[in-house]
């Protein structure tokens, strides 16, 4: 891998690490506070404060399984069109990447000396937060991308046949075109080859 390809794929993990810390986090402040709410699991107790602080180390542990998640992306999903992707089916890729990172995140300690694998009983909720959130996040972020390139991007001065045209001439937006791109980098390449395009046809 050249350093070029290399630094693009560091970049878009970090990207991608962004979504899903963001994600998860609001996820988790959403879901404590619900349950506090309704007496299940969360006590009375926790404060607004108590929740922020609980959802930013679950918003830490989602950007790093984000990174990793970018990793599957770049393998996965090499070349393929983000219209090509069933967005049901690349959130369960992105729960059960989560479920495999959490996994290996209490498997660590274990393989330190005196360590141990902590019992099923302790951990079970933290691996079905990190498969529902890692499955939401991925789900979401391909079906904004998907939307986001299906849009009709209008003038309201131009022909309905200038339009055909202009638009029939784009590339449809892929994943690792030439370099791993996480579904949101795709659109922003997709963007960036687009905009010569136009501001050249504007004269």
């Amino acid at each position: 891998m050249s350093s070029g390809n290399a630094r693009r794929l560091v970049a878009g993990a970090m990207k991608n690490g962004v979504v899903w810390g963001v994600a998860w986090f609001v996820l988790a402040f959403a879901t404590i506070l619900a349950l506090r709410t309704i007496g299940v699991v969360v006590p009375a107790s926790i404060g607004v404060l108590d929740a922020i602080g609980m959802a930013i180390r679950v918003g830490i542990v989602g950007g790093i399984a984000g990174g990793v998640f970018a990793a599957f992306i770049a393998l996965f999903y090499r070349g393929r069109r983000l219209s090509e992707i069933n967005w049901l089916r690349f959130g369960l890729g992105g729960a059960i990447v989560a479920e495999l990172f959490m996994i290996a995140f209490f498997a660590i300690p274990a393989l330190a000396p005196g360590g141990s694998f902590p019992p099923l009983g302790d951990i079970l909720s933290d691996l079905i937060i990190a498969a529902v959130f890692g499955g939401i996040a991925a789900a979401g972020s391909m079906w904004l991308a998907q939307r986001v390139e299906s849009a009709p991007d209008e003038r309201p001065d131009e022909t309905p046949h200038a339009r055909a045209h202009r638009v029939g001439g784009d590339r449809p937006a892929s994943i690792g075109a030439g370099d791993p791109l996480a579904p949101l980098d795709a659109i922003d390449a997709r963007r960036r080859e687009r905009a010569p395009r136009d501001s050249g046809g504007e004269r």
